[in-house]
């Protein structure tokens, strides 16, 4: 199944726009707290490119260091571990 938008020209009917190709689409937005371990599979990112980012919720401590958490990739599945921190996770996909 695919998903995505996809706008063809009037006159031949050609294929002028695919949101899949394109553009970057939200596949995601969730929030891990700091020493937490989240794994999540999203069949959408099958056969597409995917991006994983992450937004620390607070200022880093001042006292401490603060570590993002590793995010990984692996097919449909995005893991995220071992951050010290609470941050937003964003996935995306083209």
């Amino acid at each position: 199944m695919t998903f995505g938008v996809n706008i063809y020209r009037a006159g031949d009917g050609g294929l002028t726009y695919s949101s899949t190709d394109v553009t970057w689409n939200q596949v995601d937005f969730f929030r891990v707290d700091g020493g937490s371990s989240y794994s999540y599979s999203y069949p959408a990112l099958s056969g597409r490119e995917a991006l994983v980012t992450q937004i620390f919720i607070d200022p880093p401590p001042t006292d401490a260091r603060a570590y993002a958490h590793t995010l990984t990739v692996v097919d449909t599945t995005v893991s995220v571990s071992g951050g010290s921190v609470a941050s937003y996770v964003l996935v995306l996909m083209r």
